[in-house]
């Protein structure tokens, strides 16, 4: 460990920098487009299976059951979500958009909101390319530790 990872300056600033993008990317999101950046989130995981369970969507998204239940309920109330009977398994239950999710993806990736602008052009799309690579790396590890955990 070098002198500037012992220090937890730097695990302090990526949490504050995650909070507060946040709370203004979920802002300009519901603004833009009625969802926050979580329910975007379920919608583009759910738009891009075949067929996904909410368990499933959980362990993808790594979020626990009860943010999903109450995520997945509020987005079927918004006629964004359905559930519907899998077709491999008929006493499962897989999520599926409705025209209505499908409008909301369509509308957020057609209007990228402020936030994200300012940042591709403070950095540039190649940072963020590598940034997105080291946060995808980070991801891993911090899943390795977990089943490491789970093991012990």
């Amino acid at each position: 460990m070098t002198s500037d990872t012992k220090s937890p300056r730097i695990y302090s600033r990526l949490q504050i920098a995650a909070q507060l993008y946040r709370k203004v990317a979920d802002r300009q999101l519901v603004d833009a487009v009625g969802v926050t950046a979580p329910q975007l989130g379920v919608l583009t995981r759910v738009g891009s299976a075949q067929a996904l369970n909410q368990t499933s969507l959980a362990r993808d998204l790594r979020l626990n059951d009860s943010a999903i239940t109450a995520m997945v309920r509020r987005l079927i109330g918004l006629d964004m979500l359905e559930k519907t009977r899998s077709e491999s398994d008929s006493r499962a239950f897989v999520l599926k958009l409705t025209a209505k999710g499908e409008e909301t993806i369509a509308r957020a990736q057609a209007r990228p909101i402020p936030i994200n602008r300012r940042i591709e052009d403070e950095f540039g799309a190649d940072a963020l390319r590598e940034f997105t690579a080291k946060l995808n790396r980070l991801i891993d590890l911090c899943d390795e530790e977990q089943m490491a955990e789970v093991e012990e």
